[in-house]
């Protein structure tokens, strides 16, 4: 069983850390593990937290991320810290605001082996527990299950950088976080970065490994997050975008039919429209999210616009707004 070591990259996370790391804390993994926790210039109480948590908890070591002197910078310098410190074969890394089930590592280590694949994704969501956490909680599922179906076929589109796993040797035949390019997607740069080299990639979809996300507290939080997604997404090669702009397009292509009474092209809308409700109930119900189900049809509804609105703000805007910092978008 491989050594192990968690990283967390905390940045103004005073409401969330604790709860992390006391998940953390309860994993069952068998082999050597640790918690490596680094502090990315936070103006909270974030600090205090890491510190008081580390002196009760052997396993767990807390870090300060200097001042950036090279291109290196974010969150991508905090992980790079981390690992530069790392005693384990198999980095996974997990986001402050994350609470991960008690065989979390346990299930990573287990996947990557089984798959014999060198990088690895976990479940995330939200707990929707009203109709925006619902609508934030669905978002991440629908494509997070399309990226497991795909992984099993040897096509994968990216790392996710709240819950993910890649081993010591794939992180450092690209250089690290210190060589890479900088990327404010800074999971989906290693992952291409790995990818290029012959390192592949398993999605996990399951309750074991889900992790659960803080959701965002506004719709502009929510939106900007997407607006930032959107980085490596666009670096994606046209039959991976392919899929999206065919979301994209779906619904004015149907009002079209509709209002200009073409009655079977209409009614073969209708019925996709129906499949993929039918499809995203499959989703929540497998993992076992019952408050998300009342929540489907209102995600159908929001979904359309908020992502026209952050494909039109992503293509006309010079910055990227993210954890109180506004970077220029290069």
């Amino acid at each position: 069983m491989p050594a192990v070591s968690v990283f967390v990259a905390a940045r103004n996370e005073e409401n969330n850390l604790e709860a992390c790391l006391q998940a953390l804390a309860k994993q069952n993994y068998e082999g050597l593990w640790e918690v490596l926790i680094a502090d990315d210039h936070s103006t909270d109480a974030t600090a205090t937290i890491a510190k008081h948590f580390c002196l009760a908890n052997p396993r767990f070591k807390y870090y300060k991320v200097p001042d950036a002197t090279g291109e290196t910078k974010g969150k991508a310098l905090a992980l790079a810290i981390l690992a530069k410190e790392a005693c384990g074969d198999l980095f996974l890394i997990c986001d402050a605001d994350m609470q991960m089930p008690n065989g979390w590592i346990s299930a990573m280590v287990n996947a990557m082996q089984t798959h014999e694949v060198h990088m690895v994704n976990g479940t995330t969501t939200t707990l929707g527990t009203n109709w925006f956490t619902a609508i934030q909680a669905i978002d991440w599922l629908a494509p997070q299950a399309t990226f497991a179906w795909l992984s099993r076929f040897g096509i994968a589109y990216t790392a996710m950088g709240n819950n993910m796993g890649i081993t010591r040797k794939a992180y450092e035949a690209t250089g690290g976080y210190f060589k890479i390019p900088f990327s404010l997607t800074e999971d989906f740069e290693l992952f291409k970065q790995a990818s290029q080299l012959g390192y592949s990639l398993i999605h996990l979809y399951h309750r074991n490994v889900l992790g659960i996300s803080a959701p965002q507290k506004t719709i502009s939080g929510w939106l900007e997050q997407h607006v930032r997604w959107m980085i490596g997404f666009s670096q994606l090669p046209l039959k991976q975008r392919f899929i999206f702009y065919l979301q994209l397009i779906f619904y004015p292509i149907w009002i079209f039919c509709l209002v200009m009474a073409f009655k079977i092209p209409a009614l073969f809308l209708s019925s996709v429209f129906f499949l993929k409700l039918l499809y995203e109930i499959g989703l929540v119900v497998w993992l076992r999210l019952w408050k998300v189900l009342p929540f489907l049809v209102i995600y159908e509804v929001a979904w359309w616009p908020a992502y026209l609105w952050c494909w039109i703000r992503f293509s006309f805007s010079r910055t990227i707004l993210w954890k109180g910092r506004t970077w220029e978008k290069s």
